[in-house]
């Protein structure tokens, strides 16, 4: 396929169909001749770092939401994501450093982030209390509820539900990217 004709919009939208459909080459192909073009797209670059993290590429996609941090640090997405890739591997206080500007807010987003600061600190009571809170919120980002909900009914069956990468999500990403697949480290298999 010939990219050159495109324009950035076009390859972006391209890339998300790649991404919803399981073509992980094609997407990260997509997403790395976006950047080439133009190398500050905040979701192209958090896209690529979403790829990453559903290839199992956890160091890079960790890479790539710092990168997009670096350039738009009010990306809550990337930040929530960055503090789960960082509980992933046990680096609990740099997780709650990154969540910290997230979690200072008011809207489900933010209990999430404060649920899994708890998390990072053996919390597990705010953990469920913050989860709660943030489920009874209004809900803008559905999968992500999906994911917080699944994450409180593990803890309804277990002490402490495991950290586990989710293979792939639906989600709105930035303010305008419906369909978008979402990287979203999860608390198990198959959601």
């Amino acid at each position: 396929m010939n990219h050159e004709r495109m324009d950035n919009e076009e390859l972006q939208y391209i890339a998300l169909d790649a991404m919803n459909n399981g073509r992980h080459g094609e997407a990260v192909m997509l997403l790395k001749t976006l950047l080439d073009r133009e190398p500050e797209h905040a979701n192209a670059r958090y896209l690529l770092a979403a790829e990453h993290a559903q290839l199992g590429m956890f160091e890079r996609a960790e890479q790539g939401l710092r990168a997009v941090l670096a350039v738009s640090p009010d990306f809550g997405m990337a930040r929530f994501q960055l503090g789960q890739l960082l509980l992933m591997r046990d680096a609990g206080e740099e997780a709650v450093d990154a969540l910290a500007s997230l979690a200072a807010g008011e809207d489900a987003m933010a209990a999430y982030a404060r649920a899994l600061c708890a998390l990072a600190t053996d919390s597990e009571a705010t953990a469920i209390r913050e989860l709660d809170a943030g489920l009874r919120l209004p809900q803008p980002v559905p999968t992500l509820a999906a994911e917080m909900q699944a994450l409180r009914e593990k803890f309804a069956h277990s002490a402490r539900p495991a950290l586990h990468p989710v293979e792939s999500a639906q989600a709105p990403v930035g303010d305008a990217m419906p369909g978008a697949r979402m990287f979203i480290a999860g608390y198990g298999r198959g959601a």
